[in-house]
């Protein structure tokens, strides 16, 4: 990452772009939607650069809205969140050269016969679409990207004291990342 121009895409706290800036990117914005979970990220977010010294910029600013010219977006845990998965990464595609995804899967196909991405997956409203990871390739190429490489399944880490069957038997807790060159 060294001296490359990054965008966190879906910030929340930045995590990962104050990764990218301790990875010696040049220049990191972070942005993230005005909602109340991200508000409170963001103060964090800025608490976190004062103590640190950080250059990290932030930017309230929807996927759908990004402008500027950039090496590699991260994009983590945004596309189930989307109302428009292909346009959110067609959006993405304008402004940078590379992407790097990160995102909840299903289970795979092996495990569960599934459609490549369900519509309201969850059913409680919490996201709008859920890929497997042949679904989430297929609409970052379908969006232009060519895919470099995939990742297999991801498991979350899930703490000892949780007990939500959900995630200890991996039905929330599973992900898959993507590198894309435009």
């Amino acid at each position: 990452m060294q001296g490359k121009r990054c965008l966190d895409i879906g910030a929340a706290d930045g995590f990962w772009a104050f990764e990218m800036e301790r990875r010696g990117a040049g220049d990191v914005l972070a942005t993230d939607l005005g909602t109340p979970f991200a508000v409170g990220a963001r103060k964090r977010l800025e608490r976190v650069r004062a103590e640190t010294g950080s250059r990290v910029r932030y930017e309230e600013r929807g996927v759908y809205d990004l402008e500027g010219e950039f090496d590699l977006a991260f994009m983590g845990w945004v596309l189930q969140m989307v109302t428009d998965p292909i346009g959110a990464l067609q959006s993405v595609r304008r402004v940078s050269r590379q992407l790097l995804l990160l995102d909840t899967i299903s289970l795979p196909l092996s495990l569960v016969p599934a459609p490549l991405a369900r519509l309201d997956a969850r059913r409680d409203g919490s996201e709008w679409f859920v890929f497997n990871p042949r679904g989430m390739r297929k609409v970052v190429e379908l969006a232009g990207w060519t895919v470099e490489a995939q990742s297999g399944i991801l498991r979350e880490r899930i703490p000892l004291a949780r007990t939500d069957w959900k995630y200890l038997t991996g039905v929330r807790s599973r992900s898959c990342a993507i590198l894309a060159r435009a």
